[in-house]
């Protein structure tokens, strides 16, 4: 029995199909990835809020104030620090990495409350806010009384 061998392989024809099919599927899985990506990293921003907002309620009964840090992106590490109680060698990456890996930073605000130790720290309310490091136009932000907003006014 002869077999023809003349006829083994693919066409460029069917080649091409293949090629123009996993053309079309990554076309539309890169995106998908991404806003997944997306999501995930602002859940962890939110998340990251959170656990700000339950240390600042301890702060509170240890020193009836809350703690305020002012503006800027780079306020991380005295959260971890006051808030955490982060020793001065990990106050950069443990627990929120202030470090440029991270996509968010993460400040606190708030009225300065004059029973407190005068201090420029100490506040009788406050706002936390993550924003983007990318679009500082993205950000989330829980205030003393829990209202969760976003850039839109929107509820997270």
């Amino acid at each position: 029995m002869h077999t023809d061998t003349k006829h083994r392989g693919f066409t460029l024809i069917e080649l091409m199909v293949v090629i123009a099919i996993i053309g079309i599927l990554a076309a539309v899985g890169i995106p998908a990835y991404n806003g997944y990506v997306d999501d995930a990293r602002n859940k962890e921003a939110q998340n990251t809020l959170q656990s700000i907002v339950l240390m600042q309620k301890s702060y509170y009964a240890e020193n009836f104030c809350y703690f305020v840090t002012g503006e800027g992106d780079s306020m991380g590490d005295d959260i971890n620090k006051t808030l955490f109680g982060t020793s001065e060698a990990d106050k950069f990456s443990s627990p929120i990495d202030t470090t440029y890996k991270n996509f968010y930073y993460f400040y606190i605000t708030g009225t300065s409350n004059d029973s407190c130790p005068s201090s420029a720290s100490k506040g009788y309310n406050y706002t936390v806010k993550a924003i983007k490091r990318a679009d500082t136009s993205k950000w989330f932000s829980i205030s003393h009384n829990l209202s969760k907003k976003d850039q839109d006014g929107k509820t997270w």
